[in-house]
C-alpha cells in the first residue's frame, strides 16, 4: 500500500511539473509569432530604397532599379560635386557665331559679289613683302590709269592717279613714259608702237595674262593684231618670272638678273580666270627691307602655284594702294611719281 501511495504522488508531482514547463512555452508561442498573411507581406514588400539625382549626361538609368512613380523636382542650382572630369566637362557654346574672317594684324581683306582681296605681308630673311590675292567677276574690273588722265602728261604720285578713281587695290605700271620703246595699249586702245627688247605682258579680253619675249618681229604688226584680237592693255617691262606654271630662265636687256640684286619690286602673275597675285617687295630700307633679287621672286611666284608671272617696274617705283591708302613703304619714303598705274576696280 505504501509503495502505491508513493508510486501515485511522483505521479502527480510529475504531471505538475509538466504544466508548470508547457504552460509558458504555451503562451510565449502564442504571443510571439506573426500571423501567416503578416509573414506573406513582410516577404513581397519591397525593401526602401534611395533616390540619387544624377545628370542624365553622364549617368545611363539602370534597368534593374525601380522607377520613380512621380516626376522628381529638376534642380535650380549646378550640384556642389562636379560628376565629370575636367577632360569630360561639357564646352559651353557661345550664342553669337564668332566671324569667319579674323584678320592678322599684317594683313587686310575685302569681299563683295563683285571682287575678293586679300593682302598678307610676310618678313623673309632680310626683307618684307605684301602677297595680294585677287579675284575678279569681270575683266573690266582689271583696269588702268595714266598720270593726270593723259598718255603725255606730266608724272605724278600713285595715290593722287588712284584717288581720282577708287580702285580697291592699285600697284604701280611699267613707267612707260621713261622709255620710248614697244606696245602701249591701254583701255583696248593703241598709244605706241616702235620696237623693244623687252618682255611684254599683255592682258586679254578675258583678263587671262599672257606674255611675249622674242620681239624680233616688227612691232607694229604685232602692235595691230593684237588689237584685232581685242586685247585689253600691254605693259612693256619684264622679265618673265613663270611661264605654263614653270620658271622660266631669266633673261632681261634692262635690268641684273642675277643672285644678290637686292631692290623693291612689283610683279604680277595668275592662277586662273579672273584670279591673280600680285607681290610687292619692300627694300632699300635699313633695318626694315632690303629688297630681294629676281630669281628670289621668281621662287616666290612659284611657290605660290601661278600660272604665269611677270615682273612690273620696281625701285623707288614700287608702291601698293589698298582701299584707299598706302600700305607699303616706298624706298625713298614718299612715293615716287610715275606715268601710269594698274587697278583693280570694287
Amino acid at each position: 500500500m505504501r509503495r502505491r501511495r508513493i508510486k501515485g504522488q511522483a505521479l502527480k508531482w510529475c504531471c505538475l511539473i509538466s504544466l508548470v514547463v508547457l504552460i509558458p512555452l504555451f503562451l510565449r508561442t502564442n504571443t510571439s509569432a506573426p500571423p501567416e498573411d503578416a509573414v506573406a507581406i513582410a516577404m513581397v514588400s519591397p525593401a526602401p530604397t534611395l533616390s540619387v539625382a544624377l545628370p542624365e549626361s553622364t549617368v545611363s538609368p539602370d534597368p534593374t532599379m525601380p522607377l520613380a512613380q512621380e516626376p522628381q523636382p529638376v534642380a535650380t542650382e549646378a550640384p556642389s560635386i562636379p560628376t565629370t572630369t575636367p577632360s569630360e566637362a561639357p564646352v559651353e557654346m557661345s550664342a553669337t557665331p564668332a566671324p569667319t574672317t579674323t584678320p592678322a594684324p599684317d594683313s587686310w581683306y575685302y569681299s563683295d559679289d563683285r571682287v575678293e582681296v586679300s593682302i598678307t605681308k610676310h618678313r623673309q630673311g632680310s626683307f618684307v613683302y605684301f602677297a595680294a590675292d585677287i579675284r575678279l567677276t569681270d575683266p573690266a574690273q582689271f583696269s588702268y590709269a595714266f598720270s593726270h588722265e593723259r598718255y603725255d602728261a606730266h608724272t605724278e604720285p600713285l595715290s593722287d592717279i588712284a584717288t581720282r578713281h577708287d580702285p580697291l587695290l592699285a600697284i604701280n605700271g611699267d613707267y612707260y613714259s621713261f622709255h620710248p620703246n614697244g606696245i602701249i595699249i591701254r583701255g583696248g586702245e593703241l598709244f605706241r608702237k616702235t620696237k623693244s627688247s623687252r618682255h611684254l605682258l599683255i592682258v586679254e579680253a578675258s583678263g587671262d595674262l599672257r606674255v611675249m619675249t622674242d620681239r624680233s618681229e616688227k612691232q607694229g604688226l604685232v602692235a595691230d593684231r593684237l588689237m584685232a584680237e581685242g586685247v585689253l592693255h600691254t605693259f612693256e617691262f619684264g622679265p618673265v618670272l613663270v611661264e605654263e606654271g614653270n620658271p622660266v630662265k631669266l633673261n632681261s636687256a634692262i635690268l641684273r638678273v642675277g643672285n644678290g640684286y637686292l631692290e623693291p619690286r612689283t610683279a604680277i602673275g595668275q592662277y586662273g580666270p579672273l584670279h591673280y597675285l600680285v607681290i610687292v617687295v619692300d627694300g632699300r630700307s635699313d633695318g626694315y627691307s632690303d629688297g630681294c633679287d629676281l630669281p628670289t621672286l621668281q621662287q616666290l611666284f612659284v611657290e605660290y602655284g601661278v600660272e604665269v608671272a611677270f615682273n612690273l617696274d620696281g625701285g623707288g617705283s614700287t608702291t601698293l594702294w589698298f582701299d584707299g591708302e598706302v600700305i607699303n613703304q616706298p624706298s625713298a619714303g614718299s612715293e615716287r611719281k610715275v606715268s601710269d598705274i594698274v587697278m583693280f576696280m570694287r
